[in-house]
C-alpha cells in the first residue's frame, strides 16, 4: 500500500479531522519507514490540493495547526458537536460549542448542528441562550429549584379546595405527558334541583333545618360518582353561595374556622357579615 492511500484509508475511518503528527502514528504501522512526519506531510499538502483531502484551519492566528480529514466542513463539524453534546453530562449554551469548534469549522456550526437535529442526535431549546442536549429533555427536567418551589406552592393552595388533591408525582406526570397519568374526569355540575333533593334528604335524618354543608357536599360526590365524574367543592360553594346571595337560602355560621380540616374548611361559604357559613336551609 502506497503512502497516499494508506493515508485516505485511516482518514476514512475516521470521523473528526487529524493532525498530521496523529496521521503519521496510524500509517506507520501499515507502510513502515516511509512514513517519515516530512513524507507524510508532503503527501498531505498534495492531497489536499487535489481535493482528495479537506484541510481545516485550527489553532490560532498566530500558531495555526492544520487539520485534516476526506469528510467535508459540515460532517467534521457534526462529528465534533456530537462528541461533545453526549459527552457532557448536561445541556450547553449553542454559543459556547460554536466557539469550541476549529476555526474554519466555525461557519459550519449551524448546518452541522440542524443536520444532528434532524437525525435526532441533538435537541436545541430555544431562548435568549439557546441550549443544545443529546436528547429531547423532559418538560420535568426543565424545572429548576426555584420553579419547583413555586410549583410545589402552587399544589398546596390548589389542594386545599380540590375534591381530589394532585401529588408532585402526579403533577410532573402530567407535565411529562406520561400516558394515563391524571386521567381527564369530568367534574359534574349540580344545580338547585339536586340541591333541594339532597336536603330533604338529610333533614329526615336531622334534628334541625339546619344541614352542615360538608355533609351536602358528601351526597354531591355520590351523586357525580354514579355518573362517572367528580365533585369540585368549589362548584357546591358557588352554588350555595349564589343561592344566599339571592335569598333563597339561609346560612348558619362556623365561629372558629381555624379548628375546621382543610377540606371542611374550603367548603365554608363567605356571609355578608361575620364568619362564613358551615350550615345551610332553605327559606320557606
Amino acid at each position: 500500500m502506497t503512502l497516499d492511500h494508506a493515508i485516505l484509508d485511516a482518514l476514512s475511518h475516521s470521523e473528526l479531522p487529524l493532525k498530521a503528527a496523529e496521521i503519521v502514528k496510524l500509517v506507520k504501522p501499515t507502510v513502515g519507514r516511509t512514513a517519515t512526519p516530512k513524507a507524510v506531510a508532503a503527501a498531505l499538502e498534495t492531497l489536499s490540493a487535489s481535493g482528495a483531502l479537506n484541510c481545516i484551519v485550527a489553532g490560532t492566528r498566530s500558531k495555526p495547526q492544520p487539520l485534516f480529514t476526506s469528510h467535508t466542513s459540515e460532517s467534521a463539524a457534526a462529528a465534533y458537536l456530537k462528541l461533545w453534546v453526549h459527552a457532557a453530562s448536561k445541556e450547553q449554551q449553542a454559543a459556547k460549542l460554536k466557539a469550541k469548534l476549529p476555526v474554519g469549522l466555525q461557519p459550519f456550526f449551524e448546518v452541522a448542528l440542524h443536520s444532528l437535529v434532524a437525525t435526532g442526535a441533538a435537541f436545541v431549546l430555544s431562548g435568549a441562550k439557546p441550549q443544545v442536549y443529546a436528547h429531547k429533555p423532559q418538560p420535568s427536567e426543565l424545572l429548576d429549584a426555584t420553579m419547583r418551589r413555586s410549583l410545589h406552592k402552587v399544589l398546596q393552595a390548589v389542594n386545599s379546595v380540590r375534591t381530589l388533591p394532585v401529588s408532585w408525582e402526579e403533577l410532573v406526570a402530567w407535565l411529562d405527558a406520561v400516558p394515563s397519568a391524571l386521567p381527564l374526569v369530568s367534574v359534574c355540575v349540580p344545580e338547585e334541583a339536586n340541591l333541594r333533593s339532597w336536603y330533604d334528604l338529610d333533614r329526615i335524618r336531622s334534628s334541625t333545618v339546619m344541614i352542615p354543608i360538608p355533609q351536602t357536599f358528601a351526597r354531591y360526590q355520590a351523586w357525580a360518582a354514579e355518573r362517572g365524574g367528580v365533585a369540585d367543592s368549589q362548584v357546591l360553594r358557588n352554588l350555595i353561595e349564589t343561592l344566599y346571595i339571592n335569598g333563597h337560602l339561609l346560612l348558619e355560621p362556623c365561629e372558629r374556622p381555624q379548628d375546621l380540616p382543610d377540606h371542611e374548611r374550603a367548603l365554608l361559604v363567605p356571609m355578608s357579615l361575620g364568619p362564613p357559613g358551615y350550615s345551610w336551609c332553605w327559606i320557606s
